[in-house]
């Protein structure tokens, strides 16, 4: 009776419907009205609008065993040891599975969040990670461990690190420094960990000074460790102990032999020392063990170099054009020694540019004491060598020559800093 009256009511929907138009006979002309009849019949999408396609991400699955019988701490430790081993065997997509299988079991587990974090960081998933070691900090702030690997996280990772985050990094070290110092049981190596990162973080926050103390500090605790013997020479040539850091990176260099920015900075502080043969050995080791990351100099004639200031000049408005004229713009292969030691601690020999002078006082300033007028100096072997194209090149003329005019017109580190010219 259910499927009688069911045909039923469809007949009876037949009946009372209009006939669909007929499409036009093949040959015949469509006309205006055929064709919106057509239209009107026609099947519409199911969505007006396109919709992002699906992605299904894919997963490395974590090789640990886990017997479902088993307890949930016994299953935690199960994973968590299975991400650290495959972290040691860089399978960081592995490490990361497992990581997280272990924060969705013990969502409060401090490890869980910081492997996580680790996994993500070397996949180059740094958002994810900063949120994943977020959380293990929020649940333990001064677990050591979990600060030396958001402290490296900040100061050592991927891609561009700024003042703010070699700040947060320092902190984070300075903060595991006194945690393991306040533990009973001693942990010499993760203590040496932690002063090494404090040293890195300051010498890139140029307080190479301050970065000695704490790298001598890991040099004590673990005198044989090639990656504190590097950080120490970069501290001593950044201060222009030049001889001192010739010691600290052939040192380094018997530890580590192939390491390419060891053999890098050997080769600056040679050249820094008048061993021109030796300077161009060592760095021409440096381009053979890392030919990316560090490729021979561009090649540009002091023509074509003098033709990219004064480009850079031309572009600049009538009134900062009349003040930078009315001043000397040298272009000199590297700093002079006494303009590195005009402040204290020194400026580092791998500057870009300096402008000597008062700072402020614009294009009509008294001459120096020394009778000098005022000058920018731009150096051009360290220009080239902080760039890998012809174009970078040329960028970076710019920007360091209209740095340096920024100090001419009053603006200090921290002004062109907030206008985006560090």
């Amino acid at each position: 009776m259910r499927r009688a009256l069911a045909l039923a009511v469809l007949c009876a929907a037949c009946k009372g419907s209009e006939p669909t138009p007929a499409p036009p006979l093949a040959g015949s002309a469509a006309t205006p009205a055929s064709l919106a009849a057509a239209a009107a019949t026609a099947p519409k999408p199911l969505h007006e609008h396109p919709i992002r396609p699906h992605h299904e991400g894919t997963v490395v699955e974590c090789p640990g065993e886990i017997d479902e019988t088993m307890e949930d701490d016994a299953k935690l430790a199960v994973l968590l040891d299975t991400a650290n081993k495959q972290i040691v065997a860089a399978s960081f997509a592995a490490a990361w599975t497992c990581a997280d299988r272990a924060a969705d079991l013990v969502p409060t587990s401090v490890e869980a969040h910081h492997l996580r974090g680790a996994a993500l960081a070397a996949l180059g998933r740094d958002g994810e990670a900063q949120l994943a070691y977020a959380l293990a900090l929020s649940l333990d702030p001064d677990d050591p461990e979990t600060l030396r690997a958001v402290a490296d996280f900040y100061i050592n990772g991927k891609g561009e690190r700024g003042r703010d985050a070699l700040r947060l990094g320092l902190e984070l070290a300075q903060r595991g420094s006194r945690r393991v110092l306040a533990r009973r049981r001693r942990n010499p190596p993760l203590a040496a960990d932690l002063a090494l990162l404090e040293g890195q973080a300051l010498n890139d926050l140029g307080r190479s000074d301050e970065a000695l103390g704490r790298l001598e500090v890991a040099l004590r605790i673990a005198p044989g460790r090639g990656d504190a013997l590097h950080e120490k020479g970069v501290a001593l040539f950044d201060l222009s102990r030049f001889a001192d850091a010739k010691a600290a990176f052939t040192r380094a260099l018997t530890i580590q032999p192939d390491d390419p920015f060891s053999h890098q900075m050997l080769g600056l502080t040679l050249e820094q020392l008048g061993d021109t043969a030796g300077a161009e050995r060592e760095l021409a080791r440096a381009r053979e063990l890392a030919p990316t990351e560090l490729v021979g100099p561009i090649e540009v004639t002091a023509a074509e170099f003098q033709r990219e200031v004064d480009a850079v000049i031309e572009s600049l408005p009538a009134e900062r054009q009349a003040r930078v004229r009315a001043i000397r713009i040298e272009l000199v292969d590297l700093p002079d020694p006494l303009d590195l030691a005009a402040v204290k601690p020194p400026f580092p020999p791998t500057i870009l540019g300096l402008y000597r002078g008062p700072v402020g006082k614009g294009a009509h300033v008294a001459p120096l004491a020394n009778g000098e007028t005022p000058s920018i100096v731009l150096y051009r072997k360290n220009l080239v060598r902080a760039v890998k194209t012809r174009r970078e090149l040329s960028e970076q003329i710019r920007d360091t020559l209209l740095h340096e005019i920024g100090h001419l017109e009053g603006l200090d580190e921290d002004d062109l800093r907030r206008r985006g010219m560090e």
